[in-house]
Parts: structure tokens; C-alpha cells; sequence
């Protein structure tokens, strides 16, 4: 992984395209925020972490796809507006909508560990 990493790094300075990384960060702040933000929303409603999930986190998703839309606000051209805090924005979000969409019964139950 590490060399196709490499190359792929090589590749992009060698070309040009990675004479935008804003862009790149934003993008990586845009998917990372509402992650952190769900993770952070479920730890604190669990009051620790509580172990594996059964199946699919269906409220850990929608989290995440609400909170990208709302960082990637600032890199869509002609549609979205940049407020300087999308990275922020999209935890918020995130965090948010975990919270409402785990109460909603979205969040699967946990597997015991033994």
C-alpha cells in the first residue's frame, strides 16, 4: 500500500494536480469530520465505547453522508458557498444527526464480548 501511495504521490506531483492541496484537505475534511463526529456522538451516548455493533450502523452512514454534503458545500463551483469552517461544520453535523438518527433506531445493538 505504502508503494502505491508512493506512485500515485509521484504521479500527481510529476503532472501538477498536487499543486492544489487545499482542495485535497478539504476533501479529506469533508469525509474525516462527520466520522469523528458519529464516533464522537456515540461514544458519549454510550458513555464509553461499549463494543462491536451487530450488521450495519445504518446511523453512523446517514451521519456521514449528511455531514460530507455539508463540508463539501464550499467545493461544489457554481452551487456551493465557502464559509471558512466546513471541516468544523461537517463533525457538527455529524454528530448531530447520529445522535437524532440512533434515537431513531438506526443504531444496531452491540455484540457482547466475552
Amino acid at each position: 500500500m505504502t508503494l502505491a501511495a508512493g506512485v500515485v504521490g509521484v504521479v500527481l506531483a510529476a503532472t501538477g494536480i498536487a499543486n492544489n492541496l487545499v482542495g485535497f484537505f478539504l476533501l479529506i475534511g469533508a469525509s474525516f469530520g462527520p466520522i469523528i463526529g458519529a464516533m464522537t456522538a456515540d461514544y458519549i451516548r454510550q458513555g464509553g465505547w461499549s463494543g462491536p455493533r451487530k450488521g450495519i450502523n445504518w446511523a453512523g452512514y446517514i451521519a456521514w453522508a449528511v455531514g460530507f454534503i455539508v463540508g463539501i458545500l464550499g467545493m461544489l463551483p457554481g452551487i456551493g458557498f465557502s464559509y471558512g469552517l466546513e471541516t468544523l461544520m461537517s463533525f457538527i453535523v455529524g454528530f448531530a444527526v447520529y445522535l437524532v438518527a440512533a434515537e431513531m433506531g438506526f443504531e444496531p445493538e452491540t455484540v457482547k464480548l466475552n
